[in-house]
């Protein structure tokens, strides 16, 4: 069967950029695409080769020049790295092709490594951690063995650095990180020797979008063995392309249900499937078909999402996310049944319209179609529409729903910031927190900690304030239904035992 070829589309990229600058989409487009960037590693650093491939994506899906040097003598890397470097860069868009060979000497030259005179900037994990330096500082010693996980956060720190410098944005809008040492596992206390490899027994993650790949993105670095029930009822489009960290053009064409691009990434555990929602996933749990979780990974992109996270009723979630003005905001929620739950982090409005009812407001787009916001605007969403709103959207067509509400000023700082710019080295971040709590909590030995919220924009990187202890809203459902909170979750227990 002849694959369809779909081409690249840079919009979520370009609207990122746009957002944080202020500019435009247009404009900035021929200065990123003049941009040219080239990668050098030491890959004798341990970690390092899973760094670069994940570099070699992130930076792929900005529309840039992209050359890597292969090195030389015992320095030079093997060619089926080089293969799969260039493979990676050929599956996100095949048009921009990267160059291996010599930089031009114009290039931003990053690299992976501590040996940096050479390079603009550095990069090295040190255990599930990072240290990022740029010439004038030096780096630590290096302590353990870079893991998957500090592979993948080198890669997504590397990567927000590279892309403050290719949209040249304004002052005040960003920090330049000079030097940073940053473990998603113990944040800024000294980092322990942790495991390398992943084990997880009744693990489940909700939702299999740009942060729900970034964490299986993650596991799978982590060699991560187990099992995981994946729940998500979408299918894998073009425009995921740019902003997930799993997926291909072909595997776009082939609209994958987004659980099966996760499940294919995952070979070493044991992944049970939900191509549905939390509905699908808690009355299977609640018919004995499939397990209770203990953890869950929460992936979601709204606020009633959240709230169906806390039905399931495990004996934890972490919630990852991004948001603030442009999206590049990554927090972590984490929250127990007993409380802080995710009503006590997020509770319900009952005045304020969400992002999508004020889209559907405005244009009459039904809400239904607007729930498909990886879906481009076609020029059948516009029959039926009333005037005023064909005239609105029609100059949108093309464009995934995603989006529109932010794109045409529909949202508002009071309410559901739903729609949000993306990308990649974003979302990696947000699963970093997330993978490194899953750490910690599960880690025999580990100090204990409090339910904590950690929350830090990208563009100016992780600091020593961005940790807050939460405790339960006296208000909350978690602490006004204990009696039913704990039989449901008798019941589901029972469940368990009997599978």
């Amino acid at each position: 069967m002849e694959m369809v070829y779909v081409p690249t589309d840079y919009s979520r990229s370009l609207l990122l950029a746009a957002t944080a600058t202020g500019g435009e989409p247009d404009s900035l487009r021929g200065r990123i695409e003049a941009s040219q960037v080239h990668i050098s590693v030491d890959i004798t650093v341990p970690g390092s080769s899973t760094c670069l491939l994940v570099l070699v994506a992130d930076l792929r899906r900005l529309p840039i020049h992209l050359s890597l040097d292969p090195g030389h003598g015992s320095g030079r890397l093997s060619d089926d790295l080089l293969d799969q470097a260039v493979n990676i860069a050929a599956g996100i868009d095949p048009e921009r092709p990267i160059k291996v060979g010599a930089a031009s000497p114009d290039a931003l030259h990053v690299r992976v490594g501590v040996d940096h005179a050479a390079a603009h900037l550095n990069g090295v994990p040190d255990g599930h951690g990072t240290h990022i330096r740029r010439p004038g500082h030096s780096f630590p010693k290096l302590r353990y063995a870079g893991s998957g996980l500090g592979s993948v956060l080198t890669a997504a720190m590397l990567t927000g650095e590279i892309f403050k410098t290719v949209t040249t944005l304004r002052p005040g809008s960003h920090r330049r990180i000079e030097a940073l040492d940053f473990c998603p596992v113990t944040l800024f206390s000294p980092q322990e020797q942790a495991p390398e490899h992943l084990h997880v027994e009744r693990l489940a993650l909700i939702g299999a979008g740009a942060i729900g790949t970034a964490v299986a993105l993650i596991l799978r670095a982590l060699e991560a063995t187990g099992e995981m029930t994946v729940v998500d009822r979408q299918i894998f489009e073009p425009p995921n392309v740019i902003t997930y960290s799993l997926g291909s053009g072909q595997e776009a064409a082939a609209r994958l249900p987004k659980v099966d691009i996760v499940e294919a990434a995952l070979q070493h555990m044991n992944i049970r499937r939900v191509h549905g929602t939390v509905d699908d996933l808690i009355a299977q749990i609640d018919a004995g078909h499939k397990p209770m979780p203990q953890i869950v990974l929460g992936a979601v992109d709204n606020i009633a999402a959240r709230h169906d996270l806390q039905r399931i009723y495990a004996d934890l979630v972490l919630d990852g996310g991004t948001g603030g003005r442009a999206g590049t905001t990554v927090s972590l929620h984490e929250a127990l049944p007993t409380g802080p739950c995710m009503r006590c982090y997020f509770p319900a409005s009952t005045t304020t319209l969400t992002a999508e009812q004020r889209l559907h407001q405005a244009t009459g787009l039904p809400l239904a179609r607007i729930a498909r916001g990886d879906q481009a605007l076609t020029e059948d969403d516009l029959r039926g529409l009333p005037r005023q709103g064909r005239q609105l959207l029609e100059r949108h067509v093309g464009k995934p729903v995603c989006g529109l509400g932010r794109v045409m000023g529909l949202t508002t700082a009071a309410g559901d910031d739903s729609y949000q710019p993306s990308a990649a080295f974003v979302a990696q971040q947000a699963a970093s927190l997330m993978v490194g709590a899953l750490i910690a909590r599960t880690h025999p030995g580990g100090n204990p900690v409090s339910i904590r919220q950690i929350e830090y924009d990208t563009l100016h990187g992780p600091r020593p304030d961005i940790v807050d202890d939460r405790r339960p809203r006296s208000d909350c459902y978690c602490q006004t239904n204990t009696d039913i909170i704990r039989l449901v979750r008798a019941q589901r227990a029972k469940n368990i035992l009997t599978q």
